[in-house]
């Protein structure tokens, strides 16, 4: 699970929907400190668009009858023939009411078939320089008026955040430079994503925190061996041995991230906002004295 980071010193907006398109009608947000004392209780602002399918609706573009309220990324529940689907909107056309889904559904809706959006926001309140660090967690409860449901997040509260270092565009440059191909904008983006959380996951295993970091651009070199793993992942590989292409692609990202932990500088470990001579230092280094 991603970390929430929350702004010490400014409102953090945050959201969440339920996973199985549970529809809240009511809902609340409990910030909680690492001992479990409440920090704050911000409002939360639940979900209101109701709409339908409208002609011209395909099983990987919706064309609704309202979209007032929507945004790219934002969660649907799709209900066809008495199924519910969860979706994610990957391109939003305001003008012609459209929806782009990131994956197609089974199915095409039918006219009248109906749709809603699922995401909860709220905005927490800056927690204070005191609490900088790990340990806190957002508490989200909510309810349907049949079903009651919790969710958890891991929170910290940062300085400055940390920015994925890979975008779309970065995907989009390796096909068309590596493989001389295309790929939608929804799976550049979906690309791009797996390969930030596969370069932050790695880097918590090593025992430190992405938002220490003064900046992630130290982690551009590794970015792009770590999209080849991952577009690997999805059988886009150099050769015919897709799981040899595989395995190859996995050490060639472990080998360049081993090389960017050790040479990137700029780590904030007292959490203090202030950079030491040692924390410019990067994570292995030695210091040779000449006499």
């Amino acid at each position: 699970m991603v970390e929430v980071e929350l702004y010490y010193d400014g409102s953090t907006p945050v959201s969440h929907f339920d996973a199985e398109g549970l529809v809240p009608i009511a809902a609340t947000l409990v910030v909680s400190k690492p001992d479990g004392t409440t920090v704050s209780s911000p409002a939360v602002t639940l979900p209101s668009l109701s709409t339908t399918c409208a002609a011209g609706t395909t099983a990987g573009a919706l064309t609704l009858a309202a979209v007032t309220g929507l945004a790219v990324g934002d969660a649907l529940k799709v209900t066809s023939l008495g199924v519910d689907y969860v979706v994610k909107i990957a391109k939003l056309d305001t003008t012609n009411k459209i929806v782009t889904l990131e994956q197609k559904l089974p199915v095409t809706p039918a006219v009248n078939d109906a749709v809603k959006a699922l995401k909860m926001t709220a905005s927490v309140a800056a927690p204070g320089s005191a609490l900088v660090g790990a340990g806190c967690r957002l508490t989200w409860t909510y309810n349907d008026a049949t079903t009651t449901r919790r969710h958890g997040q891991a929170a910290s509260v940062v300085r400055w955040p940390w920015t994925p270092p890979v975008a779309a565009q970065d995907v989009r440059e390796v096909l068309a430079v590596s493989f001389g191909m295309t790929r939608s904008e929804s799976h550049c983006a979906s690309v791009a994503s797996r390969c930030n959380e596969l370069i932050r996951g790695k880097l918590i295993q090593t025992g430190r925190r992405p938002w220490l970091y003064v900046s992630s651009e130290a982690f551009r070199p590794c970015a792009d061996a770590g999209i080849r793993y991952v577009l690997a992942q999805d059988g886009i590989a150099l050769g015919g041995q897709h799981y040899e292409a595989l395995r190859e692609n996995r050490f060639a990202f472990d080998d360049a991230f081993v090389a960017t932990i050790t040479s990137a500088h700029g780590y904030d470990k007292d959490q203090d906002g202030k950079l030491s001579a040692d924390e410019l230092r990067p994570m292995f280094s030695s210091v040779r004295t000449v006499r």
